[in-house]
């Protein structure tokens, strides 16, 4: 038989044992998570424009950002230019960091993505007839927050006379 010293002391060593364990795994569990970035671009055929994009992840929930962190997972992006406009949604990789901030990733060292976009021309548009929405899938590429992109997509409503397909790019600051 063991004397109780001993007992209470082995209790309070596994019940010590167990809180640690669980706080351990609970700070390292890894919890969803949203980050914004920004961009602004030349591309063809929205001309000037400025990105807003929001990525979803899970990483560990003690990850503040403020240093270099990997994001990986869905993302929806919208765009707004002279010419026309966008909205996506793709999945992405990259590495940023929040910077002093605690959303808005103010750096994007290196990243890519790959998502289905709809594109709506407008104003200094060179496409005819103004106004044309285009549906396609896009690439994109940062780095060292020099962003990339290039896609292929179709005109939704045909035009006589006029290819349907066209290929969209541009280059710019941000992913």
């Amino acid at each position: 038989m063991v004397p109780r010293a001993p007992r209470r002391s082995l209790a309070w060593l596994v019940v010590l044992a167990l809180s640690v364990a669980g706080s351990v795994r609970a700070d390292d569990a890894d919890a969803p998570r949203t980050a914004g970035f920004l961009g602004a671009y030349w591309g063809y055929p929205t001309k000037a424009s400025l990105d807003f994009g929001v990525i979803a992840t899970t990483m560990p929930a003690n990850f503040e950002c403020k240093t270099p962190c990997l994001f990986h997972g869905m993302t929806l992006q919208g765009a707004a230019g002279l010419g026309g406009g966008e909205l996506a949604l793709g999945y992405g990789s990259l590495i940023g960091e929040t910077g002093r901030g605690r959303w808005l990733l103010r750096r994007v060292f290196i990243g890519y993505g790959v998502r289905a976009a709809v594109m709506r021309t407008w104003g200094t548009s060179t496409l005819d007839p103004d106004g044309a929405t285009f549906v396609g899938i896009e690439g994109a590429m940062t780095v060292a927050q020099f962003g990339m992109r290039l896609g292929v997509f179709r005109r939704v409503e045909p035009v006589a006379g006029q290819n349907d397909w066209q290929v969209f790019g541009g280059a710019g600051w941000g992913f």
